[in-house]
């Protein structure tokens, strides 16, 4: 009796034995299954970090790529380096910018003679909230009236760099620039000056025969390379 009684007892426990052993196997399943979920998810946010040698987008729209359509018989020229307070004060005036803008406003200008007097005017494009759009920036043509610095013209919609044409005869040079933006495909488009003023940039014919124009192409600067070294005069 005492036998069966042990015996019945040995069962019992490894009855329970048994449970605890399968129930623990069940848990150890459960977590196991946490687990991979939570490496699934790691997995996931992985791929929203940027790759090392992942593109960064030009947040100009200008690289150094942009020069590539200039003819080879044109000569590139960047963007004077020195400020210019009388200009920098007349596009300020003239375009009514704000004090807060001012540090975030860029002007890029070259001296050039392009009615062909033999006197050299400003020619400057001006980069910022409120000069520039998808088309491109505004620009101005200067001069020397009565002693100070004037407005002679502003034109629209211009992107750098903008080549100055040789041409046969003395007298106005005209502009030879890229015309983009608005959805319409890329092309180059030429400027005639007539009267003193020059054709919008919107209602210019393309121009014909680029890779024989020559000249000097002015404000040949890389403006998302000036971005990252701080190479540009502000109106600050």
């Amino acid at each position: 009796m005492k036998k069966h009684t042990v015996s019945i007892l040995i069962m019992a426990v490894a009855l329970v034995f048994m449970a605890g052993c399968a129930e623990g196997g069940e848990n150890t399943g459960t977590q196991t299954q946490m687990v991979e979920s939570d490496s699934q998810d790691y997995g996931d946010a992985d791929t929203d970090i940027t790759e090392p040698n992942a593109e960064i987008p030009d947040m100009d729209g200008i690289s150094a790529a942009a020069f590539d359509w200039l003819p080879t018989g044109v000569e590139q020229k960047k963007s004077e380096t020195e400020p210019n307070e009388e200009l920098s004060r007349l596009i300020i005036e003239y375009f009514e910018i704000p004090d807060d803008e001012l540090a975030n406003t860029r002007y890029y200008y070259n001296y050039v003679d392009l009615d062909g007097n033999g006197k050299n005017e400003i020619f400057t494009v001006v980069v910022g909230s409120y000069t520039s759009g998808s088309g491109g920036s505004s620009a101005l043509w200067c001069e020397e009236q009565d002693g100070a610095l004037a407005v002679k013209q502003e034109l629209t919609l211009i992107n750098m760099p903008v080549i100055v044409a040789d041409n046969e005869e003395n007298g106005p040079k005209s502009l030879i620039l890229e015309r983009s933006g608005g959805g319409a495909e890329t092309e180059y488009v030429e400027l005639i000056c007539e009267d003193g003023v020059y054709t919008n940039v919107s209602d210019a014919e393309p121009a014909a025969g680029l890779e024989d124009i020559s000249g000097v192409a002015i404000l040949c600067n890389d403006l998302a390379d000036d971005m990252q070294t701080g190479n540009y005069l502000t109106l600050e």
